[in-house]
């Protein structure tokens, strides 16, 4: 079987080394769609597989193309069981405990509260004027301080907690500077966590913390390793994808000159949100797959116990699924991508990023007569981390009403 290796999960493939490429990766994924649709890279020791019908396979047949063992999430084995992980039954099981509070009714009831915290940051953003950095002064503390509500994370702990996703989002690779403070802070997390469990067991309240610590008397019961294992990956995975998907939304709809139709109602924003979901989605690929026999895609035939890349970002951008895949339609419908996952895995968090994403354009399009890119200071630098898609800053000018 394929074992993890988070150097070579480090590593992007020749094609996308250069930073405009990884900025800008649709050219190869066209090429390698045409040329080489499932293919062996020696120097990342897996194979590439770039076809949406390929894709769909990759990730809905866990039982051919199983979790165990590989990690997208944690290559560095540092939170312990993870749900993304697992396999069913144990996914299911530990998905079971949590999954209720994700579903679009019970997260309706927070779009009051999201949209305070947009408002917020939106005031306190433009008091010195229009300049703004649509990552770090709005999408990012939106989506941490959403999760945080939701998790049940104190209210006066959420500046703290935003200062630790700062530094968890940093990347890099193990021996660097960025991966030192990310070790220290995760340290500091899981004290937090761990302290935060420990008050919350026998409390009655309404959120996904008090609910993890409710499970201990079920026969779905996680171990005081796996609570905390759990309420750490939630946090993180519940606000890095989101923070990336709202920026790209807000990035692209100045950059196609869609704005004002999206403000004047020309466009609705549940179908802006997800063709740029399609169009620059967060999570571009997934290393965390192998092969438990031989399996053939595309008429190429991969060996049992082989690495396999899903190569989602790709698969949105399939002729044979989506027309004029290149370009970007606010308007499309029947929109098929799979910006969040497919099958068993598919994105326990997307109803959220949904949700926080039309209440981002809710209020950005009620506020702000127009949005532009910063032209002068606009030199996009993709994510450090390779398997997301996104800007870790992204200098924009919004001009009030």
């Amino acid at each position: 079987m394929a074992t993890q290796n988070p150097e070579l999960d480090m590593k992007l493939p020749s094609g996308l080394e250069p930073s405009q490429r990884r900025v800008d990766p649709f050219t190869w994924y066209e090429t390698m769609r045409s040329t080489e649709p499932v293919r062996y890279d020696e120097e990342r020791e897996r194979w590439d597989v770039f076809r949406y019908d390929d894709v769909r396979r990759v990730l809905s047949d866990y039982e051919t193309f199983s979790s165990a063992g590989l990690s997208d999430f944690d290559s560095f084995d540092v939170l312990g069981t993870v749900l993304v992980d697992e396999n069913p039954p144990e996914h299911d099981r530990l998905r079971g405990v949590v999954d209720e509070f994700f579903q679009p009714g019970n997260l309706e009831s927070l779009r009051s509260s999201v949209r305070s915290i947009v408002d917020e940051q939106l005031d306190r953003t433009l008091e010195d004027g229009p300049a703004i950095d649509a990552i770090g002064q709005l999408t990012a503390p939106v989506t941490v301080l959403t999760i945080s509500r939701l998790l049940g994370i104190p209210r006066e702990d959420w500046d703290t907690v935003k200062q630790w996703s700062d530094v968890m989002g940093g990347g890099g690779a193990s021996e660097s500077e960025d991966w030192k403070d990310a070790q220290r802070t995760f340290k500091e997390i899981r004290e937090y966590i761990g302290t935060l469990l420990e008050e919350r067991r026998g409390e009655d309240r309404d959120d996904v913390i008090s609910a993890i610590t409710s499970t201990e008397a079920s026969e779905n019961a996680l171990s005081k390793e796996e609570q905390i294992s759990f309420c750490i990956f939630l946090f993180l995975a519940g606000h890095s994808t989101t923070t990336h998907a709202a920026g790209s939304v807000l990035w692209t709809l100045a950059e196609e000159n869609q704005y004002e139709n999206l403000r004047d109602g020309k466009l609705d924003r549940e179908l802006t949100f997800e063709e740029s979901l399609r169009y620059r989605g967060p999570v571009q690929s997934l290393s965390g797959r192998h092969t438990t026999e031989e399996v053939e895609l595309s008429g190429v035939t991969i060996p049992a116990g082989e690495q396999v890349t899903s190569w989602i970002g790709s698969a949105n951008r399939d002729p044979e699924v989506f027309d004029d895949p290149e370009q970007f339609q606010p308007d499309r419908r029947a929109n098929r991508h799979i910006a969040f996952g497919f099958g068993p895995h598919v994105c326990l968090g997307a109803p959220l990023a949904r949700l926080e994403g039309d209440t981002i354009l809710d209020a950005v399009t009620d506020r702000i007569q127009d949005i532009e890119l910063a032209e002068e200071s606009f030199d996009p630098e993709p994510m450090s981390w390779p398997l997301t898609y996104g800007l870790d800053s992204l200098p924009m000018r919004f001009y009030g009403m």
